[in-house]
């Protein structure tokens, strides 16, 4: 675990919350110079903390169906399963994969235009594996929330929320557009100049674009994945069955989830569990004590609730490229 001083932390939480910011806006808010946040970031990504500075899009509004799917393995030894995590990497419509420790093994996210593409790949999927597959669970999230890690700074409150996921439109896209945002997925932090060479537009014509695209909330956020281990932290997921809820109690439980600093998503699924949240914690014991408020707050309302451990990202990304 590494130790991190109080600028570097609030550099982490400045890249948390817009990794598009130029060195200069970050240096003015954390109160360092331009080439020490330089510096810093650099060092930060040698140490491996900082893995990706990726681009945030609503893919409902790109038209885009997100399927959630989690995997419970059976007689597969780590070479069977290393293989598993590897050929499900390598599909493009997955966009997010992690390793848990749960009652499931493996978790991702999928991005499909239409239903005949997600069961093709479903098809293909269970015709390699089926046979070290014991339970498939396969949802469609219709909106998912993400709230900036204001743990970093040790905040009693989170007050931002930011809408990545939403029921799918038709999307009206063009190819430019497209391509921008393939770019700019895996790499938030690309100039407009890279892009501009790349894809054979004038710098103003890639900038009105970009600009565009978040007006129309195409483009949510931009944001930063981060090695948790490094910095200390554990991943949780927690999936909560509920009973008797009037629609006060429930806004006020999404208010309870929006608000505190260790939670980070926000998942509404159809066809999966009533609440789901997922949890980013230094110990066992600060879960412990996170689920111990939500009983005492909301003990009337919860039937039931599970966790699995997150304990390896294998891939993310907010776009399938």
């Amino acid at each position: 675990m590494s130790k991190l001083d109080i600028k570097n932390k609030k550099i982490l939480y400045e890249l948390d919350t817009n990794s598009r910011q130029t060195y200069h806006e970050i240096a003015k808010k954390v109160g360092l110079s331009k080439d020490s946040v330089i510096y810093r970031i650099k060092n930060l990504q040698k140490e491996g903390i900082i893995k990706q500075f990726h681009t945030i899009t609503d893919v409902g509004k790109l038209g885009f169906i997100s399927f959630r799917l989690y995997l419970k393995l059976q007689n597969a030894t780590p070479e069977k399963e290393e293989e598993i995590v590897e050929y499900l990497k390598s599909q493009k419509i997955v966009t997010w994969m992690v390793s848990i420790d749960g009652e499931y093994d493996i978790g991702m996210w999928i991005l499909t235009k239409t239903i005949k593409e997600m069961n093709d790949f479903w098809k293909e999927l269970l015709s390699k594996y089926v046979n070290f597959t014991d339970k498939r669970w396969l949802t469609i999230f219709t909106k998912v929330s993400y709230f900036p890690r204001a743990y970093f700074l040790d905040k009693k409150q989170n007050f931002d929320e930011y809408i990545f996921i939403t029921e799918p439109i038709v999307s009206d896209l063009d190819q430019k557009d497209a391509k921008i945002l393939k770019l700019m997925a895996p790499n938030s932090r690309i100039s407009i100049l890279d892009i501009s060479k790349k894809l054979n537009l004038a710098p103003k014509t890639v900038t009105l674009r970009i600009k565009e695209l978040e007006r129309k909330k195409v483009i949510i956020g931009y944001r930063t994945l981060f090695d948790l281990e490094k910095l200390g932290y554990q991943y949780f997921k927690v999936h909560f069955n509920l009973y008797k809820v009037t629609k006060d109690k429930e806004r006020k439980f999404r208010a309870y989830i929006k608000q505190h600093p260790n939670i980070i998503f926000d998942n509404e699924v159809l066809g999966g569990d009533d609440f789901e949240i997922e949890v980013q914690v230094r110990t066992l014991q600060d879960f412990r004590k996170l689920m111990e408020d939500i009983k005492h707050q909301f003990s009337d309302i919860i039937k039931e609730y599970k966790h699995m451990l997150f304990y390896k990202e294998h891939k993310f990304v907010f776009f399938p490229v």
